[in-house]
């Protein structure tokens, strides 16, 4: 079975319900002062159970497709779902630092100066170099356990995957005023 669409569709809806649920806990949880506005923290306890809920949603879908469209041989699979299991690990601590930096830009969005718009331009813009990092040193790790067509039809799927997600997150976030 090949990737369809309606698996894709499937995980961009997951992602786009947890983003909009982050930002309407946000929203709802605001003053209705007329005081800038202020993105107060949700609980920390119930904003990690309700990310590692989606996360873990995300990655039983995102392993789905890949099993369906990898073709390992018995060997291959041994070895590569483990290093997929690091890698996930190892990319949930930049989506942890992208929610913060989400989070960030929620409360500052309407009332950014010019200084915090260059300090959140570089903050992404190293978000971004420490994930094609992270592609980098994985690729090579891939690659020695499946073949390097295999490990890039992986990053394929998996920047696929991740482009419509991030275009769904993109949608749900306001524009800077």
């Amino acid at each position: 079975m090949k990737l369809k669409r309606s698996s894709v569709d499937y995980i961009y809806g997951l992602c786009l319900v947890g983003i909009l649920t982050l930002l309407a806990v946000s929203v709802m949880a605001q003053s209705e002062e007329d005081t800038p506005r202020e993105f107060p923290e949700p609980d920390a306890g119930n904003l990690r159970s309700f990310v590692e809920l989606v996360r873990s949603d995300v990655r039983t879908q995102k392993a789905y497709i890949l099993a369906q469209n990898m073709e390992f041989t018995e060997d291959e699979a041994v070895e590569f779902w483990p290093l997929h299991r690091e890698y996930e690990l190892d990319l949930n601590k930049l989506y942890d630092r992208r929610l913060a930096l989400i989070r960030k830009f929620l409360g500052i969005y309407d009332s950014m100066t010019d200084d915090q718009a260059r300090q959140l331009a570089d903050d992404a813009l190293s978000l971004e170099e420490s994930k094609t990092k992270l592609k980098r040193e994985y690729f090579k790790k891939f690659s020695e356990v499946i073949t390097p067509r295999k490990a890039v039809r992986f990053f394929q799927i998996e920047n696929q995957i991740n482009a419509a997600i991030d275009l769904r997150i993109a949608a749900t976030l306001p524009l800077i005023k």
